[in-house]
């Protein structure tokens, strides 16, 4: 007769041995956790909870591994949630002190949707994702989908104005379709472009260039004005020397009757006289007659 076979069973499992899993466990999905994300709180701990949530960890486990993940400037906001922990609800409790500080406002958030967002460089359906976010479902549709309209290209409105098409996601497909055929360069290349070294001191050469032109018309400018006034002040001279020159020939030029320019005008009232000059002579002879 054989002999029965013995069936083993395993060990029971330990207290080293479960805290031992614990431990791995908990390592595995810290290496999954990103750092605390101070721009999008709330879309962290989104992503937090689902990572969590299937571990089924306990409250101060989740507590911890949170806390791992905070850095520097963030754990300052919580100093005394960390120093002095709630006896329950540590993770709950956390988690609303971070989203208090770092997440903002519903006017804030309605204030950015109203003025502060541009396309840039996105495609519009990220554009209307991050509008529904900061809408947090307090604007309908209908309006969302005017204000996020109103950021596109008229390319892109024209196209969508004519489209049978209503659902919102379903136009921010068309508008990405639309974009993709019509969008000229990309802003980052325009502006790389705009910024390298060969561009610069190509504009450096254009500016050179049209300061040399300026002082180039300004010194023409100047030669003309000089020459302008070079021969006005020649005529000038040369009619006063005319006019001095005709003055001096009526005064020295003798008359053809053999009087000087005093005598012949004068005649006996002269009081000058300029040599040569019969006056004198014609008087001496009429007295001498």
């Amino acid at each position: 007769m054989n002999s029965p076979q013995h069936l083993t069973t395993p060990p029971p499992a330990t207290a080293s041995t479960s805290t031992a899993s614990a431990e791995l466990a908990s390592v595995t999905v810290s290496s999954r956790l990103p750092e605390f994300w101070c721009d999008q709180p709330r879309l962290w701990f989104v992503q937090c909870e689902a990572i969590l949530t299937p571990q089924k960890l306990s409250d101060e486990a989740k507590y911890n591994l949170v806390v791992t993940k905070l850095g520097k400037e963030v754990i300052k906001q919580v100093s005394d949630i960390l120093l002095t922990p709630p006896s329950v609800n540590k993770f709950g409790t956390l988690k609303s002190r971070l989203l208090t500080v770092y997440e903002e406002s519903e006017n804030r958030q309605l204030q950015k949707l109203l003025s502060e967002i541009e396309l840039g460089d996105q495609k519009p359906s990220q554009l209307l994702r991050y509008m529904r976010d900061l809408a947090r479902g307090k604007i309908p549709d209908d309006t969302l989908s005017i204000m996020w309209q109103g950021h596109l290209p008229s390319s892109i409105r024209a196209v969508l104005a004519v489209s049978e098409v209503k659902d919102l996601e379903n136009l921010a497909a068309i508008a990405d379709k639309v974009l993709e055929n019509t969008r000229p360069l990309q802003v980052s290349e325009v502006t790389s472009e705009a910024t390298s070294p060969f561009t610069q001191l190509q504009a450096q050469i254009a500016q050179l260039s049209l300061q040399v032109v300026e002082l180039q018309r300004s010194r023409s400018r100047n030669r003309n004005n000089i020459s302008r006034n070079y021969n006005n002040r020649r005529q000038h001279f040369s009619s006063r020397s005319t006019s001095r020159g005709r003055n001096l020939s009526r005064r020295t030029d003798v008359p053809t009757n053999g009087l000087c320019f005093y005598h012949n005008r004068f005649r006996h009232r002269a009081n000058k006289c300029s040599e040569p000059c019969t006056w004198k002579m014609n008087k001496t002879s009429s007295a001498g007659n």
